[in-house]
């Protein structure tokens, strides 16, 4: 996937439907970079916390939060709205519910 323009977004914890989830730029984190960061700034974790890390994108928006507020802030979302998405790393815990052994967990 091609880098776009230079964006300010770094990374972000995001609320919704995950714990401890949190967006990190392709454009200024490899993939190695986002999980240590994820692991080590954005929340603490020990290094045996599985997680799961996708492909997404985070875009400076209008919307409403789970409480029904209205906010502009950045939104991670999975589709690509051309020069207006950042790619990022999705990376989030994986829940004792979810299948073992996928591709990009731990």
């Amino acid at each position: 996937m091609p880098i776009k323009g230079k964006s300010k977004f770094e990374y972000s914890e995001f609320y919704g439907d995950w714990n401890f989830w949190g967006g990190f730029s392709k454009q200024k984190f490899t993939k190695e970079e986002a999980v240590n960061a994820w692991r080590e700034e954005l929340f603490g974790l020990d290094e045996d916390v599985p997680f799961v890390i996708e492909d997404a994108f985070v875009r400076y928006r209008f919307g409403r939060n789970e409480d029904n507020e209205p906010m502009s802030c950045w939104w991670i979302e999975w589709q690509d709205f051309g020069n207006k998405s950042v790619p990022v790393w999705s990376i989030r815990r994986r829940e004792t519910w979810e299948q073992e052994g996928q591709d990009d967990t731990k």
